[in-house]
């Protein structure tokens, strides 16, 4: 039998089985739970582990993003013996169902690091609030359904190389637990000002806050933990950190609960993380600027006190200095953080005894305590607290390259536009209120009908085609409708200026979200309920028969992109929109006014499920795992390769299948160096 010794590496592969099914729920949830399992289970097979999943992307390489986990314990610990318990766990328990565990012989992959030029680390978002001189530190509220799809999908669109790597260390050494009598003076300070009856919005948060973490810690399984991007420009590892922490953690009331530190090659802590990541090891080197703050110095006991009232407000009170304790002022600061050792020549400042479920008891009084004393809090986590993180992502290599090696049609959209026009044209006998949404893998036209389908979800990850997708869709709906209206909201303020320049009749577009709550009420004033009287007054069902009525009325159009900044939004004009969209699903049909809700970060957060039901046609361009089977219920939309662009899922509401189409490609007037008269839409010139 082949003995592996500390560090281990093992490359991991998603079972095959598992990238071609369509990854259900159930299945998903499943693996997740593997995953908590797992790492608790290796937290109970030794201590002073220390536990690494490190995602490497690499041009140069096939497949460009490899999965590694890597195990390691200090020299004077290990065994042999530990080493094949933990191998054996990884490589025939329950975690071998999904994933295949391969021993690699050297860790040359994780430590040939000379090309990393930037750091960036993720924390716990901590605070020192003055004058209250409270220390805030944020615990990560965990979302644990993340499976780490679209961090890959970011990673993948990186210019060069990158690592991404999530650390965890186990915390066994009661010595360095000075923070345990700094919560409990921390909350006797709090309890003492909040009996003052002193009025501060952040006294109950920060009481509750040390409240959990009194009851959570001293008796939980805890991991120091590392989150960092390794990588060669700062813009690549900003966007890596930045999904990570949208798809790992909760929403919380009280605002932030991560902050993204970076460091580059001049700073002396750049050097101490980077080594730690060869070693695989944690370093804490990496901190927050807030700690050099003169405050953070101070006794806990001094630096929170309730606010002076009568004579002492006006500063006629003594004050008296801080009480030095018993050779705490000759102590040095920590410098280490959590990884400091103890100075073994220094005297025990307190003698703590667990009982395993509750706070150390103190068998004497113990020394004031600083604010400093704190700072370990930031750099431990519960495994709960991380589990968000610690993920390991199911690939989709083998589905994607199967995907690109098939010769895809190409759609041209002069041909389709000339072949299929007569559809289009209100005065053509085949008139049927229809758009060319492309055309399927046997390059035959994908048509859908406005009057069928009246609201539509465009969904894709910058790139795939989601933009060009809404111009051909613009391009059609104007041909169709010569005086027709179309209201956008673009957020991004950049997509779609040349409409305004040359087609300004027909395309009213707003750029913020404070502008959007009066676009609600003008479309639902002047297009929505003037339509629905007409057809009251006319007393007909539906806008065709009300142009067989001889009322000369074309179909609105309203375009929302991007949803994610509306999700964002304030809760009345979330809900105003929200509210709007139901009602239109209902009667939009009939009285011609249509929505597309557009998205590049489709989940729940984005939208709800009132919103996902009105939107009879899904246009799915490439989106990750968890999106893809959120929408359409299937992994049909992530197996779409970066390189086929425009490709995209057709899921229709009470459809037998949804089916791939491939739209075309319009070009747009650009300036001075594209002109109208050069592209489709010189067609709409001619017309008006």
């Amino acid at each position: 039998m082949t003995i592996h010794k500390f560090p281990l590496l093992l490359e991991i592969h998603s079972h095959k089985s598992l990238q071609d099914s369509t990854y259900q729920r159930t299945i998903r949830r499943e693996l997740l739970q593997t995953q908590d399992h797992t790492l608790r289970s290796i937290r109970r097979l030794g201590t002073n582990l220390t536990i690494s999943i490190r995602y490497i992307y690499d041009l140069t390489q096939s497949p460009k993003l490899k999965t590694y986990l890597l195990i390691n314990q200090p020299h004077n610990t290990q065994t042999e013996e530990n080493s094949q318990e933990i191998l054996s766990l990884l490589t025939k328990g329950k975690l071998s169902e999904f994933f295949t565990l391969t021993p690699q012989p050297n860790l040359t992959i994780c430590q040939n690091l000379e090309w990393v030029q930037i750091i960036g680390e993720i924390l716990k978002h901590e605070e020192l609030i003055e004058p209250q001189n409270y220390y805030i530190p944020h615990f990560f509220e965990a979302n644990q359904t993340n499976d780490m799809s679209a961090v890959c999908d970011v990673i993948q669109r990186a210019d060069s190389k990158l690592i991404l790597e999530i650390t965890l260390q186990t915390y066994d050494n009661p010595n360095q637990k000075s923070w345990v009598n700094a919560i409990n003076q921390m909350l006797a300070q709090l309890e003492k000002v909040n009996a003052s009856g002193t009025k501060d919005n952040l006294l109950s948060v920060t009481l509750a806050l040390y409240q959990k973490y009194q009851q959570l810690y001293p008796s939980s399984d805890l991991f120091q933990y590392s989150i960092k991007a390794l990588a060669e420009n700062w813009s690549d590892a900003s966007v890596v950190l930045s999904t990570l922490i949208e798809h790992a953690t909760k929403e919380t009331p009280h605002g932030k609960q991560c902050r993204i530190v970076k460091v580059n090659k001049s700073n002396p802590a750049f050097s101490e993380s980077l080594e730690a990541t060869k070693n695989v090891d944690i370093s804490s080197a990496i901190e927050w600027e807030g700690w050099h703050k003169n405050n953070s110095e101070r006794s806990i006991v001094n630096a929170i006190q309730p606010q002076k009232k009568g004579l002492g407000k006006f500063g006629n009170s003594v004050s008296l200095p801080e009480k030095p304790s018993f050779n705490h002022q000759s102590q040095p600061p920590i410098i280490g953080g959590v990884n400091s050792e103890p100075n073994p020549k220094l005297p025990q400042l307190y003698n703590a005894v667990s009982d395993g479920s509750r706070l150390a008891k103190l068998s004497s009084t113990p020394p004031p305590s600083r604010i400093v004393d704190l700072k370990p809090l930031h750099r431990l986590a519960t495994a709960q607290e991380i589990s968000g993180f610690f993920r390991i992502a199911v690939t989709q290599e083998i589905s994607i390259e199967s995907i690109t090696e098939k010769s895809l049609p190409v759609a041209n959209p002069e041909d389709l536009f000339n072949y299929y026009k007569s559809l289009l044209e209100q005065d053509s006998d085949t008139y049927r209120d229809c758009y060319i949404v492309g055309i399927n893998d046997e390059g035959n036209p994908v048509i859908s009908s406005w009057a069928e389908t009246p609201h539509r979800l465009v969904a894709g990850v910058p790139g795939a085609g989601k933009t060009n997708f809404l111009n051909w869709v613009i391009f059609q709906f104007l041909y169709a409708n010569p005086t027709g209206k179309i209201y956008i909201a673009d957020f991004a303020g950049v997509d779609f200026n040349f409409l305004v320049k040359h087609f300004k009749d027909n395309v009213e577009i707003i750029t913020t979200v404070e502008e959007c709550q009066k676009l609600v009420e003008k479309i639902h004033t002047e297009e929505y309920q003037r339509r629905i009287e007409l057809l009251k007054e006319a007393e007909v069902q539906n806008i065709k028969q009300l142009r067989e009525e001889g009322v000369e009325i074309q179909r609105t159009l309203w375009i929302i992109d991007e949803a994610a900044d509306i999700a964002l939004a304030p809760s009345k004009l979330k809900e105003t929109i929200q509210t709007r969209l139901i009602e239109y699903a209902r009667k939009g049909r009939k009285c011609g006014l249509h929505v597309i809700y557009c998205t590049q970060k489709p989940s729940t957060a984005i939208i709800t499920p009132q919103v996902l039901e009105s939107c009879e046609e899904k246009v799915v361009f490439r989106v990750s795992l968890a999106a893809s089977e959120a929408i359409i219920e299937t992994s049909q939309a992530a197996k779409i390769s970066k390189e086929s662009r425009g490709r995209a899922v057709l899921m229709l509401v009470g459809g037998d299948d949804n089916d791939f189409v491939n739209t075309p490609y319009i070009q747009v007037p650009v300036g001075k160096k594209v002109l109208v008269e050069d592209t489709l839409w010189r067609y709409l010139a001619t017309k008006s």
